[in-house]
């Protein structure tokens, strides 16, 4: 079965560091968060699998990204939206998954280079010291003539 599925994710900044999501058995990142539940806010999906997945409560600020995307796993193939909102803990928190196959991560930016962070375009956004007044959106689906 063929859908888009809509994920919310959350920019933690601290410093120079990004909190990053590492899925432990593949080793790849990304930023914290999971799928929109059917009528559900987005911004509300973020703090519920911040909850879910680290027992943390977190502040949800704007929306600041919005990326496009497909793959394929293999099972299926995916189309991903990806709500890239703000995204604020208490200071200095250590942040520990609840889920065996998860785990967080506090990276330096400019060592982003070197890692596995998906979807690119969040990568890529990351790494480019982005203006965060505002909303960017990116789309790495080829567009057809």
């Amino acid at each position: 079965m063929s859908h888009i599925e809509v994920i919310a994710r959350g920019l933690c900044m601290r410093g120079t560091q990004v909190l990053l999501c590492q899925n432990v058995n593949s080793g790849y990142y990304y930023l914290p968060g999971g799928h929109v539940e059917f009528e559900e806010a987005a911004s509300v999906s973020l703090a519920r699998e911040m909850i879910e997945e680290a027992d943390m409560e977190v502040r949800v600020g704007k929306c600041v990204l919005v990326t496009e995307g497909a793959f394929a796993t293999r099972k299926r193939m995916h189309h991903e939206i990806n709500l890239v909102f703000l995204m604020e803990l208490d200071v200095n928190v250590t942040v520990q998954s609840v889920e065996p196959h998860i785990a967080f991560d506090w990276v330096d930016i400019a060592s982003l280079e070197d890692l596995d962070l998906r979807p690119k375009a969040i990568k890529n956004w990351v790494m480019s010291a982005p203006d965060l007044s505002t909303v960017e959106w990116v789309s790495e689906i080829h567009q057809v003539d």
